[in-house]
């Protein structure tokens, strides 16, 4: 059931002891959503806890400020920015006994009892933060991070298409209540570990181009990780970014091998393409600039050559419209 901001607000203001699932291999924009969450219903005197099933980056310990450490038997659980419950691995089969979703995914299969999702919001802090207004908490310092970061994060820094008055604006009003933006925008955009140089150095050694140059690509196999040992997911997950970074390029995609057999696809492009409907074909989904999908039992060259094939096909049907 497809609700509004009052009505989930009204249902957090109904119930208790809150289980709020954020997605596998956490960003800004879920850690933001789920610690203000938890921390916005604890400052109501309710019981919360925010939990993610993969381990969280240290770049974003200063989140977890946001709210208190609780031990409780949950009854609630709520899912944010989760577009389905397989994103929430180990803890797939709780996600799909949400009773509410806030996120911002078009992708979004409504797998909860109450779905509150908004695909023209940049980032699913945006929702959030209007949740948190109508259930009449007062931001402060450490829930004003939380917001920042979840709509910095997911909108490049603001540069991203998606990004709207709306999103400066909510981004603005949490600078006003103390959001440590500078401090925040050098962590998420500016800080490389030595390892993500190295491994930024080995992937663009080994860039492909296929259509003439609209459409690159970079791999990070098992091989290339184990021979890097100071490189961390968090290194990894930062280069979904560079192949779009590249002029005339079209669709940027980087492979990341996860385990033996198993890849993860990142994609990222123009205006021209449609990133979801791309990684839909593999039952991937996200946004119309940034979506990502899945493959098993396959080879690296096997992903590639499929995921490729389906690129460039995008690219040359935009572009013969």
């Amino acid at each position: 059931m497809e609700i509004d901001v009052r009505k989930a607000a009204d249902f957090l203001k109904a119930n208790d002891d809150y289980l709020i699932l954020m997605h596998g291999s956490p960003d800004g924009d879920t850690l933001g959503c789920g610690y203000a969450l938890c921390g916005a219903l604890q400052r109501m005197g309710k019981r919360a806890k925010a939990v993610c099933p993969d381990e969280i980056p240290h770049k974003f310990d200063y989140l977890s400020k946001a709210a208190e450490v609780q031990e409780f038997e949950p009854k609630t659980v709520v899912c944010v920015d989760v577009a389905d419950p397989k994103l929430l691995g180990k803890l797939e089969n709780i996600g799909k006994t949400a009773q509410l979703c806030i996120d911002h995914h078009e992708s979004n299969v409504e797998y909860a009892e109450r779905t509150l999702v908004r695909p023209d919001y940049a980032a699913a802090c945006e929702l959030v933060y209007e949740v948190i207004n109508a259930l009449g908490v007062p931001f402060d310092k450490e829930l004003a991070n939380c917001i920042y970061t979840g709509t910095a994060t997911d909108t490049g820094c603001f540069k991203f298409s998606n990004t709207t008055a709306q999103t400066h604006i909510i981004a603005a009003e949490m600078i006003k209540y103390g959001a440590e933006f500078a401090q925040i925008n050098y962590v998420n955009f500016d800080l490389k570990t030595q390892g993500r140089i190295k491994l930024e150095q080995e992937v663009l050694n080994n860039i492909r181009y296929y259509d003439e140059g609209r459409v690159a690509l970079i791999a990070v196999p098992l091989s290339l990780l184990e021979r890097l040992p100071d490189v961390d997911s968090e290194d990894v997950g930062a280069l979904s970014n560079m192949p779009r970074q590249i002029a005339g390029v079209e669709v940027g995609i980087c492979i990341k091998e996860k385990k033996s057999g198993v890849y993860k696809v990142s994609m990222r492009t123009s205006e021209l393409v449609n990133a979801a409907d791309v990684c839909a074909l593999y039952g991937g989904g996200g946004h119309a600039r940034a979506a990502g999908c899945s493959f098993n039992g396959a080879t690296m060259e096997q992903v590639e050559v499929k995921i490729v094939k389906s690129a460039c096909e995008a690219v040359r049907q935009a572009l013969n419209k």
